[in-house]
């Protein structure tokens, strides 16, 4: 059987075995606010991974976001800028369903490869926009979506639509 031996310098030692007493001595001294610390510790924790999480993805056909093939084709083929209507938007978004209505899109595209297209939405402006879960129901008369991309994918004919949490915090109330 193999030794495994570590050396330590002294004072890492001592470092060590004074800041374990110095939590030791803490915890014996308040049991239960050792304990709710702890447990609101680790709800703050998860709070703070979800909100460090840079952005949020949903899934949409190609034709909620091009109303025609033929504006597909000038953005996803030959990487045209646009600006266009879409009449209605409806997605799911952290269990949220968000409808928006009269949307103003304005569009930069580039290719990824012979599948892929990356657009970029600079613009997106909403009016009478609902958001609801069952418990919530939000309203809005107008809304900046702005700052979003997606990455359209031609066999499948869907756009993954790339939402920074600052954005969708705004109108979720995360």
């Amino acid at each position: 059987m193999a030794l495994l031996s570590i050396i330590l310098p002294l004072p890492l030692v001592g470092d060590y075995y004074s800041n374990l007493y110095e939590v030791n001595a803490q915890s014996n001294t308040n049991p239960l606010g050792n304990i709710l610390s702890h447990f609101f510790g680790n709800i703050t924790n998860t709070f703070n991974q979800l909100a460090k999480k840079p952005e949020y993805t949903i899934n949409v056909v190609g034709n909620q976001i091009f109303p025609n093939n033929t504006l597909k084709a000038n953005i996803v083929d030959k990487y045209q800028p646009s600006t266009y209507n879409i009449k209605d938007l409806k997605y799911n978004l952290l269990g949220f369903n968000v409808a928006a209505h009269n949307i103003k899109i304005h569009v930069y595209s580039s290719k990824i490869d012979a599948n892929r297209t990356r657009v970029d939405i600079p613009v997106m402006l909403a009016s009478n926009v609902t958001v609801t879960n069952g418990i919530i129901n939000l309203n809005y008369g107008q809304v900046d979506l702005g700052s979003v991309y997606g990455i359209y994918d031609k066999p499948t004919d869907k756009m993954m639509i790339h939402i920074p949490f600052a954005v969708a915090s705004k109108y979720l109330h995360l």
